[in-house]
């Protein structure tokens, strides 16, 4: 492991053992902890003077042992039925447990929320316990004959956190840290400072110097800022204390200066990976039609605001017009603290700007603050950094359908606990006051996320959650998992543009942080061109007679419920990359074309049309086709593809698009017809290759690469995706790995044994395809079904072939497949009779499908390190290419 490696995971550990020390501790307080471990427990019977609050706040505790592996179950929201139940790695921490509280005690001491408080000298006390405490981490905390070497890692890390989180926190904040060296003080806590670095091996034992670099430190003192918070649990467990405004306003749980400065820091990262939409924003024309204003609710210090002004400054059109086309940026927060540092960062910047109070709660009071000022809500685009969580919870009416799959934890302003689906209401909710104010220019949101306990498990070190969830769920914040953030905006009628996504970490089986541009989606047409009844230049039509219900029902999981207007979760980013890419080569061509021209894309293997939908979507939602108008030009979409109910399908929902036109591969006597053929001697500007190439057998591929690159022109740009393409790493699958393993098992099931354990379902498939099936009709419908889903192609075969005809670069990347979804995949009738076709009877083959998938392999699948907590992550091949010159 890296240097830096091993440093940001003794960051991610360092805040999980910061919380649990603290959660031991006052678990420890109010004498839960010592009886919870003699038996299993309710927290009714644990504590039975329970307050709603109290009750409320401990479930958050029992999150944060669950989250850590060391409680096997999540809590409810009854007392009664939240059993504490330790598990095996539970009870060897168990060992430790008074190492965890006496730590936590010591945290305690640094408690403050004055400006000074991490600054300030050490007290006499603090230093005696840190130096004690430092001569138990020199010997590794006397763990390693106790237990076993990974769990004593682990704990070891934990207890280590207590004592680097103040020290490092102390050293930065009094100037200490030194670019090659620390200055330690000449003392007591100095001295325990530098044994506990050598002890870590920061610290070259010879120089003093640092090993691995200091500038770290603030990344170790995010969690310091609630210590205030963490340092009272007790109370806050017993139902007496509540995080809520003092009559003054004063916050007493957080260090909120010392935070600010933290977070501007943390952020700068996702700052940075969010230039991309700004540049293409404002890179639009008519400079008129762009943004009057950027307004940042939840603005903290400013630096949001700052950086991206100086981008939009330097680096775009609207940069070079800024005297006619000013651009004001908007600060709004409601804290003053907040306000007073944005101020000075955009003056100091020389950053046009307002700066008003505004809680994103609010959008309406936003508007009218704004009315004020002369400019109208609308007209801005809207952007924030982690504040959605922030809102204030108002409800909704329970009536809201929501997903339900949020994982965290939850308390209403009255500390008693709230249902996952009542969060998720309000979600929408909140998401639905906004959704009218940014119709215009959508909305740019970074948003934290909740893991599920039992995923975060299996990453320890490799992400935020433990100390994220908990301190959030005492501050009664509302984060939701990823999954259900999506499908909430979704809801209130906003989609996320899938080219411009950002998930943080990429491709693990979670997702800690998004980067997201939310659209709002209206009722219109989301398609340009639309002329119902126009006249038609397809090459290929489906028969009338065509049966579409299996194209219907592969659209209804690429679309969620159905509708264009929102593309599913699982394949939107992805599609998203190839549509990304392609409008890039649009936009090279529009730059350059005059009357008559003509700029033409090809969507190789259409399907139902998902790639061309999203591409005709960006293309209405980025103002091309006004652009075209003015120009004189046209763009046309080529969608190619082998007749089937997928493909009419897709003709069913794209006829009416005057910019698409339909070919098949076909010809009519039953061979295959040459792109070449098919284009009709017009040359593409590019290509996509959506969801495609992992279906074309070896020995077509190379004349797939070839026949591409024979329709495209000079320079011409081939993107693609493919989601069933090895290898992949363990925390991911391919799309077809499931179905592969029902497959498996099913012939298992079919090769012999007794049918008495099977349930009726099973023993009638199986006792049926007995009967029917011979040797060579297995073999025929082992063949039938590989043909259908082959066994795990590899990326290297596609690579292969596209490298005599083209040059670019492969990625790979995963994302996240629901159960659900994978489910009904194989349920789309073609996919579930050729890969079980020795079950003739559908009904009979649907239970099967559901059974075997729902019982045993996706919950197998899931238990693995692929597991996300509602489905798989799934792996995707990513690739853009040019054709050689």
């Amino acid at each position: 492991m890296s240097a830096r490696a091993a440093m940001r995971r003794a960051m991610f550990l360092s805040q999980d053992g910061v919380v649990l020390c603290a959660t031991l501790r006052a678990l420890d307080q109010l004498e839960i902890l010592e009886p919870s471990l003699q038996g299993e427990r309710s927290l009714a019977d644990l504590y039975p003077d329970l307050t709603d609050a109290g009750f409320g706040a401990l479930r958050v505790a029992v999150h944060s042992l669950t989250g850590v592996g060391w409680l096997a179950d999540p809590p409810t929201v009854d007392p009664e039925t939240t059993i504490v139940r330790w598990t095996d790695a539970g009870r060897l921490a168990a060992t430790a447990f008074d190492r965890y509280v006496a730590l936590g005690d010591f945290l305690a001491s640094f408690a403050g929320t004055a400006e000074d408080t991490w600054s300030r000298p050490w007290t006499e006390s603090q230093v005696e316990r840190f130096g004690d405490h430092v001569v138990a981490a020199s010997d590794r905390w006397r763990l390693a004959p106790v237990l076993p070497p990974e769990a004593a890692k682990s704990i070891q890390a934990h207890l280590d956190s207590a004592l680097i989180v103040p020290t490092m926190l102390w050293l930065h904040e009094t100037g200490r840290l030194g670019d090659v060296a620390p200055e330690l003080p000449l003392d007591g806590a100095g001295d325990g400072m530098g044994r506990l670095l050598r002890t870590l091996g920061w610290l070259d034992s010879a120089d003093a110097s640092w090993t691995a670099s200091g500038q770290q430190a603030l990344n170790f003192g995010g969690v310091a800022t609630y210590l205030p918070l963490l340092a009272r649990l007790p109370e806050v467990y017993r139902g007496e204390l509540s995080v809520a405004p003092e009559a003054s306003g004063a916050e007493w749980h957080v260090h909120r200066a010392l935070n600010l400065r933290i977070s501007a820091t943390a952020h700068r990262r996702y700052f940075a990976g969010s230039e991309a939409i700004f540049r293409e924003l404002f890179d639009r024309e008519p400079i008129e039609s762009q943004p009057r204003f950027i307004a940042d609710t939840g603005c903290g210090d400013g630096s949001w605001l700052v950086h991206l002004h100086r981008l939009i400054r330097e680096r775009t059109r609207r940069g070079k017009r800024l005297e006619s086309h000013p651009l004001l940026m908007v600060g709004v927060d409601p804290d003053a603290g907040a306000r007073e540092m944005a101020e000075g960062n955009l003056e100091a910047a020389g950053v046009p700007a307002l700066v008003i109070p505004g809680d994103v709660t609010d959008p309406e009071a936003l508007r009218a603050s704004l009315a004020e000022q002369g400019l109208e809500i609308e007209d801005g685009l809207h952007i924030r950094a982690f504040i959605d969580h922030e809102r204030t919870y108002l409800g909704a009416d329970e009536g809201l359908w929501a997903p339900g799959w949020t994982s965290g934890v939850y308390i209403d302003a009255g500390g008693r606990p709230l249902a996952n689906e009542a969060v998720e209401r309000d979600l929408i909710a909140h998401m639905r006051r906004w959704e009218p104010h940014v119709r215009k220019h959508g909305l740019v949101v970074l948003e934290a996320h909740t893991v599920a306990p039992r995923v975060a498990a299996k990453h320890l070190g490799s992400l935020h959650g433990i100390a994220f969830d908990a301190h959030q769920a005492y501050s009664k914040q509302y984060p939701v998992d990823h999954a259900s953030f999506l499908r909430c905006c979704q809801e209130a009628g906003l989609q996320p543009a899938g080219h411009s996504e950002r998930r943080y970490p990429r491709g693990r089986p979670f997702v800690s942080i998004t980067l997201n541009r939310l659209l709002a989606q209206g009722k219109e047409p989301p398609l340009p061109g639309m002329e119902p009844g126009g006249r038609r230049e397809d090459s290929w039509r489906p028969d009338r007679e065509t049966d579409l219900e299996d194209g219907q029902a592969l659209h209804e999981i690429l679309f969620t419920r159905g509708d264009i207007r929102y593309p599913a979760l699982w394949c939107s980013p992805p599609t998203g990359f190839v549509v990304g890419r392609a409008l890039e080569a649009i936009e090279r061509k529009l730059a350059e074309a005059g009357a008559g021209d003509a700029i033409r894309v090809m969507d190789y293997g259409a399907g139902t049309g998902t790639a061309t939908i999203e591409l005709l979507k960006a293309c209405r939602e980025r103002g091309i086709e006004p652009r075209l108008e003015r120009l004189g030009a046209t763009l046309e979409l080529h969608l190619v593809d082998l007749p089937s109910s997928w493909f009419a399908h897709g003709y069913e929902l794209l006829r009416d698009c005057s910019w698409t036109r339909f070919h098949s591969l076909r010809a009519p006597d039953g061979s295959f017809r040459s792109l070449e053929e098919v284009a009709g001697g017009r040359t593409m500007d590019v290509a996509m290759a959506n969801m495609v190439f992992h279906l074309i057998p070896p020995k077509a591929l190379e004349r797939a690469a070839a026949g591409l690159a024979s329709v495209l022109g000079p320079s011409g740009r081939l993107v693609w995706s493919a989601p069933d393409l090895g290898p992949t790493g363990p925390e991911a699958v391919l799309l077809h790995d499931p179905n592969r393993e029902l497959r498996e098992r099913w012939l298992e099931l079919l090769a012999g044994g007794d049918l008495a354990g099977l349930s009726p379902t099973l023993a009638q498939a199986v006792r049926r395809a007995r009967e029917e099936f011979d040797e060579e009709a297995l073999r025929a419908a082992r063949d039938r079904a590989d043909r259908r889903i082959r066994p795990r192609p590899l990326a290297t075969e596609i690579t292969a072939a596209l490298a005599p005809h083209f040059v670019g670069e492969t990625d790979s990347t995963a994302y996240e497949m629901l159960n659900e979804e994978v489910v009904r995949g194989l349920l789309v009738p073609s996919n579930q009779g050729e890969y079980l076709p020795e079950i003739p009877d559908r009904e009979l083959r649907e239970g099967v499908i559901r059974e075997l998938m729902l019982g045993e392999v996706l919950p197998a699948m899931q238990a693995g390190p692929a597991g996300t907590a509602l489905g798989l992550n799934l792996h995707w091949t990513l690739g853009d290419y040019e054709r050689r010159p």
